[in-house]
């Protein structure tokens, strides 16, 4: 979630939940056990998800109360993106916001019209080498490959569990499910490392370093990132396909 006003969060989190919700709010009762309307239901909720990344870009500058377009910060983020062109990595719009917290994101259902959302806060934390990984790995998951292992697995929960699992067998399917993205998140994290990696060269393992201190909260056991000795390994490891 992109940081914003309470005001902007709380209307795009009705909108967005009524979007999802609404049908069987609105539906009469006796449909709601149909499996017709069950399959119709998960297919209405995965077209709104697609429709979700489609404009996920337009979204979060809807919710950016104010963009930096000017100032050191902007300067040293422009430096950054100049250092990374000819690498061989299409680079997305940047839009820097105005917050003191660290945020970073990369949006959009497809590579063409991805965009990297980031704060002031994380930019002023950073220097030109950690500002270069950051922008070099929000391009890798821009990337198709990178922007399927986003969606498909939302899909996947939204068509084929149910909404209120109820059986020990249910809670079962969940439970591995979550294990089963768990992994394939971690993969395909581990990769956009790698691919960083072989742009940067030795400068990605410093600047993984950076971002990761600069990124540290409380709460960072809560996230879903690969532990940090593999990520090092992972960037580590694309050093000599970068040097060739």
């Amino acid at each position: 979630m992109i940081p914003s006003t309470p005001r902007r969060t709380w209307l795009f989190l009705l909108a967005s939940s009524l979007a999802f919700f609404g049908p069987d709010l609105l539906a009469p009762a006796a449909w709601l056990h149909s499996v017709a309307y069950e399959r119709l239901s998960a297919l209405y909720q995965a077209g709104i998800v697609g429709l979700g990344f489609w404009y996920g870009p337009a979204i979060c500058r809807a919710l950016v109360v104010a963009e930096v377009v000017g100032g050191s910060l902007r300067a040293a983020l422009d430096r950054a993106v100049a250092g990374l062109q000819g690498q061989g990595l299409p680079l997305p719009p940047v839009t820097l916001a105005e917050y003191p917290a660290s945020f970073v994101v990369t949006v959009g259902l497809l590579p063409k019209q991805s965009e990297v959302f980031l704060s002031s806060g994380l930019v002023q934390r950073l220097s030109d080498p950690g500002l270069r990984f950051l922008l070099a790995r929000a391009a890798v998951h821009a990337s198709l490959r990178q922007r399927l292992a986003a969606l498909l697995p939302v899909l996947a929960f939204t068509l084929l569990l149910p909404d209120a699992p109820h059986s020990l067998a249910a809670w079962l399917i969940l439970a591995g499910a979550l294990a089963a993205w768990l992994g394939l998140h971690w993969l395909f994290e581990l990769d956009a490392d790698r691919r960083t990696g072989r742009v940067l060269g030795r400068e990605a393992v410093s600047g993984l370093l950076e971002v990761q201190g600069a990124t540290a909260s409380r709460l960072g056991w809560l996230s879903p990132q690969p532990p940090t000795p593999w990520r090092l390994r992972a960037v580590a490891g694309a050093e000599p396909a970068a040097r060739r």
